[in-house]
Formats: structure tokens, C-alpha cells, sequence
């Protein structure tokens, strides 16, 4: 059997686990068809390794297999992917960046 996973109960125990370190926050939170559960975080200091476990745990621990089978991943944001949340701005000041327009690409540092 096939259940379709609850969303809203996903991105509750993700926002949980989250809520204890204020310095992350939810990029993106996705499933898929066959319940595969996918949540990019970041933080304004970075995503250590550790911290993608708790919020893995925090979601695993509280769902149940035998009702729903399910995949899951937490990850941080790829480098090369465009950035989302306005709190990834702020921690990237500074940094290097290419912006793509219909016409052009333009090349410079992210300054405030």
C-alpha cells in the first residue's frame, strides 16, 4: 500500500526540530509520489553536518513506516543553485556572484 505522506505533518516536524537552533532556517521542503521526502535547510553561520542529522531524526523518529513507507534527505543548498530565502543574502554579502537576465549574465559582489 501506498499512502501519500501528509505535508503538513512533515514540515511541522521539520519546523520543530528547527525552532531549537534559530540560526537555520527551511529553504525547501518537497515529497514526492512515492514518499520521498526531501528538505534543504541553511543557516546563517552554515549547516554543520550534525544538525542535518537532528532534523532527519526529529522527522524519522515521528513518522511511522509501517503506516507510510518513506525516504528521507536533509540537505544544505547546492552553490550552484539560485539563492531563495532573504536570510541567504545576508549570510553570502560579500561573496561573489552571477546573475542571469533574458539578455545578458552580469558578474560582481554581493554588497548589501
Amino acid at each position: 500500500k501506498n499512502v501519500k505522506m501528509d505535508h503538513t505533518k512533515v514540515r511541522d516536524l521539520v519546523d520543530e526540530a528547527l525552532a531549537l537552533n534559530e540560526t537555520l532556517f527551511l529553504i525547501d521542503l518537497s515529497i514526492s509520489v512515492n514518499n520521498k521526502i526531501q528538505v534543504t535547510v541553511d543557516g546563517d553561520n552554515g549547516v554543520p553536518l550534525s544538525e542535518c542529522i537532528r532534523i532527519s531524526r526529529n522527522v524519522e523518529h515521528n513518522l511511522d513506516r509501517e503506516e507510510e513507507d518513506f525516504s528521507l534527505e536533509v540537505t544544505t543548498p547546492d552553490i550552484s543553485h539560485p539563492l531563495k530565502e532573504k536570510r541567504q543574502y545576508k549570510k553570502n554579502i560579500n561573496r561573489i556572484f552571477k546573475v542571469k537576465t533574458a539578455e545578458e549574465e552580469f558578474e560582481g559582489t554581493l554588497v548589501e
